[in-house]
């Protein structure tokens, strides 16, 4: 008899509800609401997680309805979201200031200094990661520095997904997945490093307790009146956003690789030990299994750049517009877009990049300039694709993921200028679907990951590169390559 699993998937700019058959994997329904980013400075990033609850609770509501199901028939909840950031609570569990979250970048001025204060060698052998800004780490550093009042207040840290969890079960704990991207974590113990917390005087009372991602640690209690959902449906924890996104893709095992293009872009490969990149230029996370972990590249601002540029510029257009106006441009070659607005992540770590357009000319039109940035985007995760290569990672499928995937122009430009067949799942919102998954391993339905991976959909497409276009982003991904090297040398 089927039963009924849901993923909330807690993005960065909407939440995700989708509610799913347990036996084959389909999926009845799918609601989102979205929320506002708050930037009260250029270098703050901001959310209120009373908005991402009462998303999460109208999307949950609109789920049951469209899937014609009880919130009592629901077998098991579970839950993914954005990484690094989260909330900060006082001894009341009610949050002492915003969430910060990840693009945030007021940290960015201590990293050198934390980086001393840690030292290398817990870096590399602990976290397996370089620091960057909109991290617990260098959020909570910021703050002890320079806002006292928070920094007093604080009893609790939660990553997104937790604080949603917590406020269903009142329950405070993490997982590995999202512990490990707070770069306060021992990839190789799967808890909290206790010597780097020792370092930056934070307590460990501040740090939820670490349980493995398919666990299932309480049940739903006082959410009915809000969500549908009564009290006793069983909570499993959860993954980071991009873990659960590459699971729903059925990334467990080395040698397939998911580019995600959503509000920041990523490049992710499952790894079976936790290896580390030359002079951790990309990231080293926990994986959802315990025997797993991922590589991973990231640019902050993939959709983003799209999505400024339309709310700046041409508020009344739509992005199907956009998609339309940039496909009917040929290939660029006197017009590139760095994509760094808020910052470049990987494998170049500087915060103070900034985005860029260079070659404008009178003949360039809307299309253009939102052709660049589409390419901008691709050249920018080309660049840690290319150093998971120089690794000797093997990468025999290409995956694509996230809102950029329903793209089939920008999905064109993605295989064009890796000059690799794209593959493109047949369901969308898989990081939902991969979230679901867990709550099936988690109320016992499956029996571990690879029984459950067995339901993830097949690819329906492949998006073949078109040899001429891949000869001719050859060198537009050099002249990039040297855009970027020059301007940022320039200041």
């Amino acid at each position: 008899m089927a039963k009924y699993l849901v993923g909330i998937d807690l993005g960065t700019s909407s939440v995700r509800a989708g509610i799913y058959n347990s036996e084959n994997g389909s999926r009845l329904s799918m609601a989102a609401r979205g929320y506002p980013i708050n930037t009260p400075s250029s270098n703050r990033s901001e959310q209120n997680p009373e908005d991402w609850w009462k998303a999460v609770c109208e999307a949950l509501l609109e789920a049951q309805n469209t899937a014609g199901i009880k919130g009592s028939e629901i077998t098991g909840i579970s839950f993914d979201g954005q990484m690094h950031g989260g909330v900060l609570l006082d001894g009341s569990g009610h949050p002492v200031c915003p969430a910060i979250i990840w693009p945030d970048s007021r940290g960015a001025g201590e990293i050198d200094e934390l980086t001393d204060l840690i030292g290398d060698t817990l870096l590399e052998k602990q976290v397996k990661n370089r620091l960057f800004p909109g991290t617990f780490t260098s959020t909570l550093y910021w703050l002890r520095k320079h806002d006292m009042p928070v920094w007093r207040s604080i009893r609790r840290i939660l990553p997104p997904k937790d604080y949603i969890r917590y406020r269903m079960t009142g329950l405070y704990n993490t997982e590995p997945s999202d512990a490990s991207a707070t770069l306060l974590f021992d990839l190789n113990s799967r808890d909290w490093s206790i010597d780097i917390l020792k370092k930056l005087d934070i307590p460990i009372e501040f740090m939820p307790y670490v349980v493995n991602s398919d666990e299932c640690i309480g049940e739903t209690e006082g959410i009915e009146e809000e969500t549908g959902i009564p009290n006793g449906i069983p909570v499993v924890i959860g993954g980071a956003d991009q873990a659960c996104a590459a699971f729903g893709n059925g990334l467990l095992d080395e040698g397939t690789t998911l580019i995600t293009i959503g509000t920041g872009g990523q490049v992710c490969t499952p790894l079976a030990s936790p290896k580390t990149s030359p002079g951790l230029c990309l990231n080293t996370f926990c994986h959802l299994p315990e025997s797993r972990w991922y590589l991973m590249g990231a640019t902050l601002s993939a959709g983003l750049s799209l999505r400024w540029f339309r709310e700046t510029f041409c508020p009344e257009t739509t992005f199907e517009q956009l998609d339309r106006e940039a496909s009917a441009i040929d290939t660029n070659s006197d017009l590139l877009f760095l994509p760094y607005l808020p910052g470049k992540r990987s494998p170049d770590l500087n915060p103070g990049a900034h985005g860029v357009f260079s070659g404008i000319r009178l003949h360039h039109s809307r299309g253009h300039f939102a052709r660049a940035i589409m390419e901008g985007v691709i050249f920018d995760l080309k660049e840690s694709f290319d150093v998971m290569e120089g690794m000797g990672i093997t990468a025999h499928n290409l995956i694509a993921s996230g809102g950029g995937a329903r793209s089939r122009f920008w999905m064109q430009l993605l295989a064009d200028i890796f000059g690799r067949p794209i593959k493109i799942s047949s369901q969308n919102e898989q990081a939902c679907f991969g979230t679901a998954l867990v709550a099936g391993i988690g109320t016992g339905i499956y029996k571990n990951y690879w029984e459950a991976v067995k339901l993830a959909p097949e690819s329906t497409e492949t998006v073949e590169p078109q040899r001429e276009k891949t000869e001719r982003y050859r060198e537009l991904y050099e002249k990039y390559l040297r855009l970027y090297r020059n301007t940022m040398s320039n200041g």
